[in-house]
């Protein structure tokens, strides 16, 4: 049976969230669709190209503000970007393992050409315009890694016994200061603490962007 290359991808990506990447072979892929192993590599060289297309076809599916909007600044773009980023990472199982791992298409270099313009636009050279996206991408990864290799985790200690925190924390008082909200809600408010760490990153942004313009 022949099979084309999206109906590939498309398998691989439900393949994916049901076993992790990790589990994901392309062995398994081809048990799924009914067809030889080998049949795979007239589309894919091997494994690495299988995971590219993968991550393509998510950033495709669920990275809606990936591309500035008429009239958006950069500040903004760069919020609803990195926002996006995290929901299209968090919407896939492994999703911020697999982006970290693979390398963007050609098609996506225009794209990027984009992005790099508004900021160019707005003041920026253009390898500070290539630092900042980079930047900003791998701020997200980073914390969606943390976030999604907690959820696995908290998965295997559901049945193991509670820590006390309070006992551990008690002689590092501003540790346990910082900790409050995290001893009364049992977890670290996730949400929060991103949009906090994002706004730090825009903030320098925009101090680069003031010093200069002054000078």
């Amino acid at each position: 049976m022949a099979i084309g290359r999206d109906g590939i991808v498309d398998e691989a990506l439900r393949l994916l969230d049901e076993v992790g990447i990790d589990k994901l072979s392309t062995r398994k892929l081809a048990e799924r669709l009914g067809v030889q192993q080998p049949a795979l590599y007239w589309h894919f060289r091997n494994k690495s190209e299988l995971l590219d297309a993968i991550n393509s076809e998510m950033l495709l599916r669920f990275h809606s503000d990936r591309l500035p909007k008429p009239g958006q600044d950069w500040v903004a773009f760069t919020l609803a970007n990195a926002r996006s980023i995290r929901k299209t990472l968090l919407s896939v199982r492994d999703g911020a393992r697999l982006t970290a791992g693979t390398r963007p298409s050609i098609a996506e270099f225009a794209d990027v050409e984009k992005v790099l313009q508004l900021y160019v636009d707005s003041g920026f050279s253009a390898r500070e315009a290539f630092e900042i996206a980079i930047c900003v991408t791998r701020y997200v990864v980073g914390y969606v890694l943390e976030e999604q290799g907690e959820r696995e985790r908290q998965q295997i200690d559901q049945n193991a016994p509670k820590t006390d925190f309070g006992t551990e924390l008690a002689p590092f008082p501003l540790l346990a200061k910082a900790l409050e909200t995290f001893h009364e809600a049992g977890t670290v408010n996730t949400e929060e603490v991103f949009e906090s760490g994002l706004k730090c990153l825009i903030a320098g942004m925009q101090e680069t962007l003031r010093t200069k313009q002054s000078g």
